[in-house]
This record gives C-alpha cells, structure tokens and sequence, in this order.
C-alpha cells in the first residue's frame, strides 16, 4: 500500500511543487548548520593534534613570573672624605714608595716560619710556640702607628685582638680576622721551592714564601689599610676590630677559639655587624663574566678511623680474612656506597644554588643552554643534578663528599697484622648533619661485621672507657665533627654594602660588561676560624680579596712555591681600607 502510494505521489504534480518547494527550505537553512558542523571537526581535530602544546602555554601562564635569585648589583664606595681617596686611592696606593714599602712589610712576617705543626703541645709548654713572640714584635716594629692608635689585647699569649674604637658606640663593630699561623714546610720537600721557603723573596712580580698567600697577605693587607687611613687622620664612627689567631692550620682551640670565647664574653651575642675571614680567591672569570664568589657557608666536617683487631700469628697459619682484608672491605664498601649515602641535592640551603642563578640570569655568560633552562625553570632541580653530575668541581658543591686519607697496618711480610687503621674524612653539605653521616655509614658496615662474625664498636675517640678493642672487633670511631656553618643572608643590607663595596673595588669599566663583577654567594669547601665565631654574627662570610689572574691556580697554598703578587697584594690592602671606609659610612 505504502510502495503505490509513493508511486501516485510522485506522479502528481501539486506534489513535486511542494516537494520543490521542501528541498529549497531545506538547503536554506540547513546549509548553515552543515557548515558550523564542517567548521566544529576542523577545529576539534586542531585541538586533539595540538592539545598538548595549549596546555603547557596555559600551564606557564598560570604561573607567577620568573623572580630572580641573583641579588641586585650595585655599587657602593664612601661618599664621605674624598681627599682620602685622593691621597691614599689615587696617589699613595699607586705610588713606587709603597709598593715597595708593602714588598718589605709582607716579604718580612714571610721571613718569620710561623709554622703549627700537628703534635703541638700547650702554649707555654712546647717551645715551638715561641716563634709567635717574634712575629708579634714585628707587627709592633713595623706599624707603630697602629700601635699607638689601636689598644691590643693578648689572649692566651699568642692570641692578638686589636681595637680601634668608634666614635659612636651605638654602631656594632666589624670583626676582620686571620691567622698567623702557616703549614709546616716538609723537608723532603724543600728542594723543590725555587727560593728558600722562609726567604720572602721578592723575584719583581711575587713574593715567594711560606705563608706569603695563606694567610699573610691578609694579615698584612688589614694591618696595612689601616695604617693609611690613620696617616689620612681617619677616625671611625664604628668600631673596628682586628681578631689573628695561630693554631688554624691545625686547630686546637688555642687561637681564635679562645679569642671569640673573649669577644662573646665581653660583647655578647651577635654584636658585631659582620665577620670577614680568609677564603678562596674572591673574583674569579667563570662563564666569560667576572664573579666575585664571597663564601656565605661552609661544609661541616667528621673525620672516622675505623679500627679492625683479628689474630696475629705466622702468616703461614693465615686466616681467611685479616685486619687488612676486613678493613679494605669496609672501605671499598664505603666508596660504592657513597652516592647513595650521600647524594648530589640542589637547595637553596646552599649558597651555590644563588651563584648558579647568577650565572644564568647574567646576560652575556656562556653557561650551557640546557643547563642554564635547567636552573631558571620551575622545580628543576634534579635536572641540575644530573647535568652537573658530568662536572666534579661543581657536583662536589652539592654533596657531602667522603675521602680515604689514611691506612695504617702491617709491619712483617711473614707476620699477620693484628690492627688494621683507616682514616676517612667527610666534609658535610649543608643538607646533610654530622648524625645524618654517622647513621648512614653505620648502616653500610653493620652487615659486613655481622657477615664476618665479628663485633662492632661504634664510639666516640674521646671515649677512653672504650679505647680497647677486643680481637675479632672492629670500630667505628667519630673523631673530629662540625655540623655545617650557618648560611648567611644574601638578601641583607649588610649583604649588599658588603657586594656592593667589592664592585667598587673590583669593577673593571675599561673591560666592558665582562669586567662588570657578578657577586654571588657560594659555599666553602673547607673550614676556617669562623667556626668559632658563629654566635658573635650571623653575618660572616669568607673572601680572599684578589684577582685570581695574578697567578696560575692557588699560588702553592698549602704546596711548595707558595706565593702571591705583588698587584694582589695591593688590591688587598685597597679592599680591606675601602670596606672599613664604607662600612663606616653603612646606615646598617
């Protein structure tokens, strides 16, 4: 019924003209619908293609804009009696006389072998100490002036604290420290120095000596800074204190230790506005810019001797294992572990995260694409980490690092050793505590004692009730520690005088922007006096005021042919009587 009556339909022609007239509606307004429908796929099958790349631009946007970590960089010098600057920085610093004034002064505390040996006894018993006498009467001979304006105190004889009063006791002084003290020189060694290592000889471009660099240079450069602006009739508004002790080469707790025990007792806790101590050399060329690398921190420190005692005997009847077997597991143990003991962690805790985003905000610095978008994007520190992994010098910054310095054991080819001795030294990143270290290498010995069927002894070396290890033990010792050093600010106003009056020493405006100096803070690999002087200031930081170009590497610090020039002797001075000028001036 339905086929023929679509049949008759179609056959009627007032059908086909409404039918026409349907089709025509229809293609109308339908044609628009169709065409939003066409336009809808395009679009969508657009967004599934490229869905990945607007969420990520969304994802960015979303976020905060980039803040930088670099402190801002400016340039602070004294505004106030520019004939100072006139007489001392633009006539007398460069003048022949003094040049050669300062050869002598430095070349003659070289002269004097304030060595501090390891064994040294107490002060007033073991007569090696007696040296410092002479170097402490030289200081007086050759800067009478200072003398005369600073009071000086002694503290534990050899100990020297000198004070130049301010005019205005509402201002905490600052605190300039160093050490009289320098390594021994070994004497199978001694041939190997160009010129005799207590000559202080001067060959026309360094002066060569023991201690010449570490730390006599400062030493003399503080005594020296201050001696010209008492010439220039300088008197300061803060007081400024002078703080050299003599054991820190091998600290005992003679020296500075006794001296900021002194110091917290007269003045209290944190009275001074800031501490400044040796460090590394402070401006360096890094990244194709100049970088003035204040150290704001340094790493802590354990020293471990582990200790094995088996049974001796012929080595004919040798066990499977003796001393020296069982203590080289422990440390081939200790080594494979390392990494996981003690991995690379980026933080803000330490003051190399703040000088690596220096390095990547400063324009012009050729720091690697990949790893400078590693640092500036958001939550990429592990990506820093496994970049840096590929640079030692770098990645040792970033973690706490574990040495094997010593072993001791043996005596006879034919007899076995009873007591095997290692030595292992830690120097602890600031993520990182002295327990955290004593628990992690515990637990990597623990089973290896037990496998062998021997007793651990975990103590303390000062531990005299336990100083006897029975046969068939072996001891954990801690020896020396230190939790790592308070970070200091780099967002404080003592911070930026203190950047800011190295830029006024250190800018080079001729050199262009690579002679602009970046300062940045970073950490200190090593230990120095500060450690003693942590309640006195959370300010404290450590900078060897020099040009790292005035020489090739460290200038034998701590080597033979130890030396520094005369061009860094002199910027010293000028940075030392530069940073007293502005801190006086400082509205802290």
């Amino acid at each position: 019924m339905l086929l023929k009556t679509e049949k008759s339909s179609l056959q009627d022609p007032s059908f086909e003209q409404a039918q026409g007239s349907r089709q025509s509606l229809r293609q109308r307004y339908l044609k628009p619908v169709f065409q939003t429908l066409a336009l809808f796929s395009i679009i969508t099958l657009f967004w599934c293609r490229f869905a990945g790349h607007f969420q990520i631009t969304h994802h960015v946007s979303s976020h905060k804009p980039y803040e930088p970590k670099c402190p801002p960089q400016e340039v602070i010098s004294p505004k106030l009696r520019p004939d100072i600057t006139e007489q001392n920085v633009e006539k007398l610093f460069k003048s022949d006389a003094f040049q050669k004034l300062s050869v002598e002064r430095l070349a003659g505390a070289v002269k004097i072998p304030t060595e501090d040996f390891d064994d040294m006894g107490e002060v007033g018993e073991d007569k090696r100490w007696d040296v410092f006498f002479e170097l402490a009467d030289y200081f007086r001979k050759t800067f009478p002036l200072l003398h005369e304006h600073l009071t000086l105190q002694k503290i534990n004889t050899h100990g020297l604290i000198y004070t130049w009063h301010g005019s205005n006791p509402a201002l905490k002084p600052i605190l300039l420290t160093g050490h009289q003290d320098v390594v021994p020189v070994a004497e199978d060694t001694i041939s190997q120095w160009e010129f005799p290592p207590f000559s202080g000889h001067f060959d026309g471009t360094y002066i060569n000596g023991r201690g010449a660099h570490d730390c006599k240079n400062n030493v003399l450069a503080i005594l020296s800074s201050i001696t010209s602006l008492l010439t220039a009739n300088f008197t300061p508004q803060r007081t400024v204190i002078l703080a050299f002790g003599f054991d820190e080469e091998s600290p005992r707790g003679y020296g500075a230790k006794r001296i900021a025990a002194h110091l917290l007792q007269k003045y209290g806790p944190n009275s001074f506005e800031i501490l400044l101590d040796e460090g590394l050399i402070g401006i360096n060329k890094m990244y194709n810019r100049t970088f003035g690398i204040p150290q704001a921190s340094e790493k802590g420190y354990v020293d471990v001797i582990l200790k094995a005692h088996m049974p001796g005997g012929h080595s004919s009847m040798a066990p499977p294992h003796t001393s020296i077997g069982i203590l080289s597991k422990a440390i081939t143990l200790l080594e494979d572990n390392a990494r996981r003991n003690f991995p690379s962690r980026y933080t803000s805790n330490n003051p190399f995260y703040t000088q690596l985003h220096c390095v990547a905000e400063t324009p012009g610095t050729d720091m690697p694409t990949e790893l400078r978008e590693a640092v500036l994007k958001p939550h990429g520190e592990e990506a820093v980490v496994e970049l840096l992994k590929k640079d030692f010098e770098s990645d040792v910054l970033l973690r706490t690092s574990q040495a094997v310095d010593i072993f001791r054991a043996g005596s006879k080819s034919n007899a076995l050793p009873q007591f095997a001795e290692a030595i292992v030294n830690y120097r602890i990143s600031n993520e990182d505590t002295v327990s955290a270290v004593q628990e992690a290498i515990t637990r990597t010995l623990e089973p290896m004692v037990n496998e062998y069927g021997l007793k651990l002894v975990v103590r303390d070396e000062e531990d005299d009730e336990t100083r006897e290890l029975p046969e068939g033990s072996m001891s954990i010792n801690w020896w020396r520690y230190l939790e790592p050093s308070p970070l200091s600010s780099h967002k404080s106003e003592v911070w930026r005088y203190f950047s800011g009056v190295i830029k006024h020493v250190f800018d080079e405006p001729d050199a262009g922007p690579a002679g602009d100096v970046v300062v940045a803070p970073t950490i200190a690999q090593g230990n120095t006096d500060t450690k003693y002087f942590w309640d006195l200031t959370s300010q404290i930081y450590r900078f060897g005021p020099l040009r790292a170009w005035h020489d090739e590497g460290w200038g034998g610090v701590h080597d033979v042919n130890e030396r520094v020039s005369l061009a860094a002797h002199l910027e010293s001075i000028l940075f030392y009587h530069e940073f007293i000028r502005v801190f006086d001036e400082a509205e802290l």
